[in-house]
Parts: structure tokens; C-alpha cells; sequence
């Protein structure tokens, strides 16, 4: 029974630390799901600014013979 929050006696330390433990549960899971959020963000912003990249590089004109460069290998 003192697990079981309904049947605890009201005002008892067991009942305040399970409030304070659920209050703490409700707070991770409005944090977690703005991390997730934030997540799905960056990544929409990510593959937007890749394909940007993608885009402008396939129109910059190349010279014959002239050796490509990989912006992505690390170097610059």
C-alpha cells in the first residue's frame, strides 16, 4: 500500500515526495519534447541549407580540366 499513492494518508511524507516525483516526471516530459522539437527543427534547417549548397554548386560553371573540390572532405 505504500506504493499506491490513492491509498496513502493525506499530508504524509510518502504522498509529498510522490507529488514531487510526478511534478518532476510532468517537467522531463515538457523538456523532452521541446528537445525533440528543437531536433526536428535543426534537421528541417540542415537539409534545407544542404540543399542550398547542393543547388548553387550543381550552377557554378566548371572549367574544363579544372579539378573539383569537396567542400564536405574536411580541408577547408
Amino acid at each position: 500500500a505504500g506504493a499506491d499513492p490513492v491509498s496513502m494518508v493525506p499530508g504524509s511524507m510518502e504522498r509529498g515526495s510522490w507529488c514531487n516525483e510526478h511534478m518532476l516526471h510532468e517537467r522531463l516530459d515538457i523538456i523532452e519534447e521541446k528537445v525533440i522539437k528543437t531536433v526536428e527543427h535543426l534537421e528541417s534547417e540542415v537539409k534545407s541549407l544542404l540543399n542550398i549548397i547542393s543547388e548553387t554548386t550543381l550552377n557554378i560553371p566548371t572549367v574544363p580540366a579544372t579539378p573539383l573540390i569537396d567542400i564536405f572532405d574536411g580541408q577547408y
